[in-house]
């Protein structure tokens, strides 16, 4: 349910001008991995954030972008699921998918590399429908 609340959500902030995120996905991931179950879990984490942001907000200007960017890092390999990122390297047009998105995402930014990934994602769709179609 919260992938379909989710994937709304994205398309309701494009009519808006926004720009979909999946900042409760990487919520969800860190409370199942806290040992969260319930859906108490995501209600209370947004609670805390919400506090946080209101009491905290003005100290937010103190942190260092440098310390940032290393608690993502760490937070984002915490989450990261290796065994099948080495899983989906094993079939070359998954690969080409993640390498264009995941490379791109490094080099440039996220928009860049979900754009890649979907065009590569096409072109592969495409290329196996006219390669059966030629067979048929």
């Amino acid at each position: 349910m919260e992938l379909v609340g989710q994937g709304i959500a994205s398309m309701a902030s494009a009519l808006f001008g926004g720009i979909a995120m999946t900042g409760t996905i990487a919520r969800t991931a860190t409370n199942v991995r806290a040992g969260g179950r319930s859906p108490i879990a995501g209600m209370l984490h947004a609670l805390l954030l919400l506090v946080f942001m209101l009491v905290a907000a003005p100290l937010a200007s103190y942190a260092l972008l440098s310390a940032l960017a290393g608690v993502l890092v760490a937070v984002c390999w915490g989450m990261a699921e290796k065994q099948e990122f080495w899983r989906l390297l094993g079939d070359w047009r998954a690969a080409a998918v993640l390498l264009a998105t995941f490379g791109l995402t490094l080099v440039r930014d996220l928009t860049t590399g979900i754009i890649a990934g979907c065009a590569v994602a096409a072109v592969l769709v495409l290329f196996k429908a006219s390669v059966a179609e030629e067979g048929a």
